[in-house]
């Protein structure tokens, strides 16, 4: 971009640093994905490559061929985690629809290239694989926060 100088812009991407309570609202995601964890039917860490953080979490819907929401958490490429995304999972899940919730390396031991192309290995993952946990590959919607 022209016109800009980094400061200005590492300012209009800090949404920490507009939100001077973050933590106070990331310890309310923990508590809530931590919940959702205990109560819910899951698989956890369910590895979809062989790098660092490829992982995944699926919470299955009741019914068999299921829609997917694949959600890509947040966290400015450098942060957070998809253990503190669990609380998602339930409303999706509620309405009929599973949900994936795949992890990544951060920035800065990987790049964003690096990152995005974890994230398109675990949609392919979903794709060929989804349909031993109730999933409907044909029904697939990736959707996120932040990142």
């Amino acid at each position: 971009m022209t016109g800009f100088d980094s400061t200005w812009l590492n300012a209009q991407y800090n949404n920490r640093a507009r939100c001077p309570d973050h933590g106070v609202t990331f310890e309310r995601w923990g508590s809530a994905s931590a919940a959702v964890r205990e109560r819910m039917s899951r698989r956890l860490d369910v590895s979809y490559g062989t790098e660092l953080n490829e992982t995944l979490d699926i919470f299955p819907a009741a019914r068999a061929q299921a829609p997917i929401m694949v959600f890509i958490h947040g966290g400015w490429w450098r942060s957070l985690d998809k253990h503190q995304h669990s609380f998602i999972a339930p409303s999706f899940v509620d309405a009929g629809a599973m949900v994936v919730v795949p992890n990544y390396a951060l920035v800065p031991a990987v790049g964003i290239a690096d990152i995005v192309l974890q994230l398109v290995q675990a949609c392919v993952w979903v794709y060929q694989n989804i349909h031993r946990y109730g999933g409907d590959a044909r029904r697939i919607v990736v959707a996120g926060h932040s990142a």
